[in-house]
């Protein structure tokens, strides 16, 4: 994850503008949304929209969008691996079987969207699970308290069965008022919108991106953290039930790696209910050379970079550069990015008559002969 965001893919790094920001593309990304701070916070952006498109359009059909947590009983001694085996296990074994399949049709459940996530506090690791339940209809207050009780049934059955114990009043059940309110319940995983929060979550517990950011200076921040990682790695952050998107004829849900690569078009952003354009200048507004962008990692400005491109395009981009003595710079809209140097051509020794070593002999010409 060190090259991640830092080490370019090809012979420039582009700077963008769009929507009133900035951002940087050619360069290196890890697309882990577990690991990486930095791609996490791209990765659950891009899946809080394509979340809210999908409880959109199934509010446009007529549907409802209900939330609910599940969770599990944990103490210090529990190690990460194993409480995040068990709740991801449990969901799976609760939606098996037709007593599942006679909920969903009691309560009119369409589709399911799950997320996993995990915090630390006093009682050790707290791994949950969020869930939307896509219902085709509104439910009165008595048929949702009943599908409260039904849900934590099923959950604290499973959960038995694996050895651990669930309390009802840690369940949650509730309506979203929004598509939007839907989509950050279980797409907020980002680095940037956890630390945000700050002290409203420090008795919940810390959130991993917390423990990354304390590490620095606690070594018991660092453990946690790097006992996390390990426990996570490759977990499924975000799953949907089977048919959920295509249902809607919506496209199906990119890889993690994709999301986390700077992917947006050229042109005017426009703000779709006003139509006041947003960024005048927006696209590609420069390119920097390797040299250049060695200097501004050295310096550590990357990020005062990006706000100078924000603030005044590739204007602000030549302001800053030759403020912070960056002169190996380049306006894309003038020169073309340069190609990279054909490699070398391949060679092999060549020999005298008497065997001895006579010098270096492209491979080609031995083709040739």
């Amino acid at each position: 994850m060190q090259a991640c965001g830092a080490t370019p893919t090809g012979p420039t790094v582009e700077i963008w503008r769009e929507g009133g920001g900035a951002h940087f593309r050619g360069l290196e990304t890890c697309g882990s949304i577990w690991q990486c701070p930095v791609c996490s916070n791209k990765i659950s952006n891009r899946r809080a929209d394509e979340e809210q498109e999908l409880a959109d359009a199934h509010e446009k059909a007529g549907g409802v969008v209900y939330m609910a947590t599940f969770t599990l009983r944990h103490h210090a001694f529990n190690k990460c691996r194993s409480l995040r085996d068990t709740v991801a296990q449990a969901w799976q074994k609760m939606q098996a079987g037709a007593p599942w399949a006679r909920l969903k049709n009691r309560y009119g459940i369409a589709h399911t969207v799950r997320a996993l996530e995990v915090t630390h506090g006093r009682n050790g690791w707290h791994p949950h699970i969020h869930v939307l339940l896509l219902t085709e209809r509104a439910l009165d207050d008595t048929e949702a308290e009943m599908l409260r009780l039904d849900l934590f049934e099923r959950w604290e059955t499973r959960i038995r069965k694996l050895g651990g114990s669930s309390e009802i009043g840690a369940f949650d059940l509730r309506r979203a008022s929004t598509g939007a309110e839907a989509a950050a319940y279980v797409a907020k995983w980002g680095a940037g919108h956890e630390i945000a929060k700050g002290a409203q979550k420090e008795a919940a517990g810390r959130s991993v991106w917390n423990l990354l950011k304390a590490s620095e200076h606690d070594d018991g921040a660092a453990r946690l953290f790097r006992e996390y990682a390990k426990a996570f790695f490759r977990a499924r952050h975000l799953t949907y039930s089977k048919g959920s998107r295509e249902a809607y004829d919506l496209r199906y849900p990119a890889t993690d790696a994709e999301l986390a690569i700077d992917g947006k078009s050229e042109g005017e952003t426009i703000d779709k209910e006003t139509g006041e354009v947003l960024c005048a200048e927006s696209g590609r507004v420069a390119l920097l050379d390797f040299g250049t962008w060695r200097r501004i990692c050295t310096k550590g400005l990357t990020g005062a970079l990006l706000d100078a491109a924000a603030e005044g395009g590739s204007e602000g981009v030549t302001r800053f550069l030759n403020l912070h003595d960056c002169h190996s710079y380049y306006d894309a809209r003038e020169h073309p990015a340069p190609n990279y140097a054909p490699p070398p051509a391949p060679r092999r020794r060549a020999f005298d008559p008497y065997g001895s070593f006579s010098h270096w002999q492209d491979v080609a010409d031995f083709e040739e002969a």
